[in-house]
């Protein structure tokens, strides 16, 4: 009985001889006859693979430049984010340098005063501070900067407290008028230099002053202070400016522009200590 022809027993020496048969026609002077034929059938699969190979290699390049710039975008939004603190810390602690050298310039008094941030302004003519009971705030304490007048506390918590702006509609303040020539860091007695008395009254987006003499010499750019008996001292609150002029009144009106645009301030000092305590 015979046995079965296996052919793929053989197939790596058929494979050898074949390689060698190639090699050996490819010294001879038969190789150009079938070098060029088998490069016709076989280049454009060459062509074709290495265009292939080329795309992945770009396509791999791509990736791994596309991690690098993602790395390089994520660093870099770091680096923006740090630099965005240390300005905003540099911004703050050059306006609370600012605010502490007007308010102790500024300052005469021997009570002793609480410095607080604002940290909400409201519309309805408050704002919330982050110094409260903890730091011995009452309610009705007088909120300042220097000698300007920015508000009263209205309510105090455990670490926090409400803060009335004279734009409150809450807010009623006596006020005197005095020339806008007075230096107010130098000049202690104002009664001789009063022009008129006055009442001041919030509106939320303005501070109206009413009630001043009809007779009076109030202008334009005068100073309002204020001079009422619960602040107990007199402080700035502003310039005097659309004063009426209206013969036929009895008294002239007009509004204060605040010395500071609320909205902005950002450091306060709170008196702790009244003489009226």
């Amino acid at each position: 009985m015979k046995k079965n022809f296996n052919i793929k027993s053989y197939n790596r020496l058929i494979y050898f001889f074949f390689c060698i048969i190639l090699v050996l026609i490819g010294q001879s002077f038969l190789s150009d006859s079938i070098k060029y034929p088998f490069s016709y059938v076989f280049n454009p699969i060459y062509v074709f693979g290495s265009d292939t190979g080329k795309a992945v290699s770009d396509w791999k390049d791509a990736l791994v430049d596309a991690s690098s710039y993602i790395e390089e975008y994520n660093q870099m939004k770091e680096d923006i984010a740090r630099l965005k603190i240390e300005n905003s810390e540099k911004l703050l602690d050059y306006e609370e340098y600012i605010a502490l050298k007007q308010h102790s310039s500024l300052l005469t008094s021997e009570n002793r005063y609480a410095e607080a941030k604002i940290l909400n302004y409201k519309e309805n003519g408050e704002v919330i501070v982050n110094k409260g009971k903890e730091s011995g705030i009452k309610k009705g304490d007088t909120v300042v900067l220097g000698r300007v007048f920015l508000g009263v506390v209205s309510d105090v918590g455990e670490k926090s407290s409400s803060v009335r702006l004279p734009f409150s509609s809450s807010s009623s303040f006596e006020v005197v008028v005095v020339p806008s020539t007075i230096d107010l860091n130098k000049e202690n007695r104002i009664d001789s230099l009063i022009k008129s008395t006055g009442v001041v009254i919030g509106s939320v987006d303005n501070i109206k002053i009413e009630n001043m003499g009809i007779n009076s010499t109030v202008s334009d750019g005068d100073f309002v202070l204020l001079r009422d008996e619960r602040i107990g001292e007199i402080l700035v609150l502003g310039t005097l400016i659309g004063v009426s002029k209206n013969p036929a009144s009895t008294n002239k009106n007009g509004y204060v522009s605040p010395i500071f645009d609320y909205s902005n301030v950002l450091t306060v000092f709170v008196r702790i200590e009244q003489e009226n305590d």
